[in-house]
């Protein structure tokens, strides 16, 4: 997947270029990103990600996260979870509450996997929910690779 993603970078120069963001899937483009961690819906996204991991028993191998946020000047904001050995992308909505934060990530129908939810431009796929057009999902798994905050999860026994 890494190999996917750095040849997807080279050969899309905009979306490697400093300050660029991506303007799909947003029918506006975001203004800015953000730091999703320093959000108090997102506070400590290592326990969520762990949480969906244990959920779904992938917490028996190693697993890589990104984790990217867009913002709107205009107001509204989006964040992006990337999980590169399920290829897959979650959008997250967070929470104040920790405990439903922390329990968020745990929809085993939440996510867009490559090549099972994603389309292309004016299929047909795209008039079904949890979808991205290839391009966009392309877009926000480059970008949260090169903007994002990153997350290694080692194998671990979840507690009970």
């Amino acid at each position: 997947m890494k190999t996917l993603l750095a040849m997807l970078v080279l050969a899309c120069p905009t979306l490697a270029a400093a300050g660029d963001l991506p303007d799909a899937p947003f029918r506006i483009t975001p203004d800015e990103r953000f730091t999703v961690s320093a959000s108090p819906y997102y506070q400590q996204p290592e326990k969520a990600i762990a949480n969906r991991l244990a959920y779904l028993n992938k917490n028996g191998q190693t697993n890589h996260f990104c984790l990217v946020g867009y913002r709107w000047k205009a107001g509204g904001s989006q964040v992006w979870l990337f999980w590169g050995e399920d290829d897959s992308l979650i959008q997250w909505h967070g929470n104040r509450d920790k405990s439903i934060r922390e329990s968020s990530l745990m929809n085993d129908r939440d996510g867009v996997k490559w090549g099972r939810d994603t389309f292309e431009e004016g299929d047909r796929a795209a008039m079904f929910p949890r979808t991205l057009s290839t391009r966009a999902w392309k877009q926000l798994a480059a970008d949260c690779e090169e903007h994002g905050e990153k997350f290694v999860f080692k194998p671990f026994v979840p507690p009970r």
